[in-house]
């Protein structure tokens, strides 16, 4: 009996070919995703998009920039910028994952002369470009790494004699910078969070809107299953009887589905301000045209996917298909800046990476409705296309 049971299955899946190709096509795939992020993350592959200003050139700003650019870790904007208002102002809007501002004297040790600018719900990426600067001045320009740091050995040695003096002032000429003979020591490199105050809700804001796009389309395509019992079942038939065909059911759920899914956008940015102090009513009307964006994509993709398939094993495997990609291409899982720039590229193929930038926007840079109109209108692109396709394909199952 129990090889019976196991040849019943068996055959079940092998019958189904959708969920016979998704059942073994998920698990490689979401593989190969991952190791391509955390890989990427872990190699020269991540390439941080920077935003470099230069305040004023010199022959040392010119060398480093030159290492920059070559640094095949780094993806360094075309424009040089000439100021770190420019540089905040591309961080803030998103433009750059960090910016990098670099003073015209980088020997100078009284103060950091060179200034990595951080949007708070990127906070690794302004150590990794840390590192990176410094890693870099090492290598390519040792004459001034040599200088900085002296005055600090020297604090610590109880000063160095006359001779040593010479021999180090004529090494570091030799190598191409002049000492400037000051003892005090700043370090190379200062990091600066932008934006408001309470910057620690920058990350709590960015994966509310993560976790809200996650669970709309979970919830959707769950829920879009009944579709299908509801077509077996012969309701489907019955009501195609009336003047309005199979659309009223299509679009009824699709209705529900959107207010379903705004008050499960709610309750997070509800639990989000009263745990972590997210502030959404200075922002409500353009949160709400945010949060109702994303429901009418996630129910539309849901409908589509529930229309296209003929049983529910098929329909639950390619709904877990398509979500946990998704979520794992467009930043519900691991920040996007975080991937491989092909990767990145792809995420925005996905309603997760407009969602989240759009939640960003909104909740913490305060962008006005323009600038939410291309993340906006790309989500509800992606609802008003599903829900047609979920209509045309009940049409063409009803003839047939």
């Amino acid at each position: 009996m129990i090889f019976a049971m196991l040849r019943v299955m068996t055959l079940s899946l092998l019958r189904d070919r959708g969920a016979l190709a998704m059942a073994f096509l998920l698990p490689p795939t979401i593989f190969v995703i991952f190791a391509a992020i955390f890989s990427g993350a872990a190699g020269d592959q991540m390439r941080l998009q920077v935003a470099l200003a230069v305040t004023q050139p010199s022959a040392l700003t010119e060398r480093l920039e030159t290492a920059l650019r070559a640094e095949p870790s780094l993806r360094i904007l075309d424009d040089t910028l000439g100021s770190a208002a420019e540089a905040n102002r591309l961080v803030d809007g998103g433009q750059a994952d960090v910016g990098l501002v670099l003073a015209p004297d980088l020997g100078e040790t009284a103060t950091s002369p060179v200034l990595v600018l951080v949007d708070p719900a990127k906070i690794l990426a302004g150590a990794i470009l840390s590192g990176q600067v410094q890693r870099l001045i090492g290598l390519e320009m040792p004459d001034l790494a040599l200088a900085r740091s002296a005055p600090a050995i020297e604090s610590i040695v109880g000063g160095f004699t006359p001779e040593q003096s010479a021999r180090l002032s004529a090494a570091i000429a030799e190598l191409g910078v002049e000492p400037d003979g000051d003892t005090s020591q700043a370090g190379l490199v200062e990091t600066r969070t932008i934006g408001p105050e309470g910057s620690s809700t920058a990350t709590i804001t960015y994966y509310a809107g993560a976790v809200a796009i996650l669970f709309l389309l979970f919830s959707a395509m769950q829920s879009s299953a009944t579709l299908i019992e509801e077509r077996h079942s012969g309701i489907v038939d019955r009501v195609a009887v009336g003047p309005a065909g199979t659309d009223v059911v299509v679009l009824g759920k699709f209705l529900f589905l959107t207010v379903q899914g705004v008050v499960q956008v709610a309750l997070i940015f509800l639990v989000a301000g009263i745990v972590y102090g997210v502030d959404v009513l200075p922002y409500l009307p353009l949160w709400l045209l945010t949060s109702l964006a994303a429901a009418l994509a996630a129910s539309g993709l849901g409908l589509a996917v529930a229309a296209s398939c003929t049983t529910k094993q098929q329909a639950h495997t390619i709904a877990t298909f398509i979500v946990l990609v998704c979520s794992a291409m467009g930043g519900s899982m691991v920040p996007r800046f975080m991937m491989p720039p092909w990767l990145q590229d792809i995420g925005w193929y996905t309603p997760n990476a407009w969602t989240i930038e759009a939640y960003h926007g909104v909740l913490w840079r305060g962008e006005t409705l323009p600038s939410l109109l291309p993340e906006l209108c790309w989500l509800v692109v992606v609802a008003s296309s599903s829900v047609l396709l979920a209509l045309l394909v009940s049409r063409l199952r009803l003839r047939l």
